[in-house]
């Protein structure tokens, strides 16, 4: 048996499309709750609803330091709960790691304790 999402046109429907040359677009608000509701379901089965999403700390880094700072180094990485950073100049890497403590503390209270544990640079 074939499975349709969309319901079958009438017969009056389809001769309004051949003689205006083009379909009229069918009203599909009533599937959009459940496609939201079926990808809920889908994260919860496999245990991914309340996943850390690394791409929230990539974006929060521009947030979290002065403009200077931000154009001379990004993040480039997260693993096992470190935050690797790149810095472009070895100057603005000695500001970091004197800043370190409190560039943590900062992620730590906006992502949480044991979504971040350390923030590593790298200079190049």
């Amino acid at each position: 048996m074939e499975r349709r999402y969309r319901p079958k046109r009438s017969n009056r429907d389809r001769a309004l499309a051949q003689l205006r040359g083009y379909w009229e677009p069918q009203d599909v608000s009533q599937y959009e709750q459940g496609i939201e509701s079926a990808v809920t379901k889908t994260l919860k089965k496999l245990g991914l609803e309340n996943r850390f999403n690394e791409e929230q700390v990539f974006e929060a880094w521009n947030e979290m330091v002065d403009s200077f700072v931000a154009e001379n180094a990004r993040p480039i990485s997260m693993k096992r709960q470190v935050l690797f950073i790149q810095v472009l100049h070895s100057t603005v890497y000695y500001e970091l790691e004197r800043m370190r403590g409190q560039i943590l503390n900062k992620m730590q209270n906006r992502f949480g304790k044991e979504n971040i544990r350390d923030v590593q640079f790298r200079l190049g």
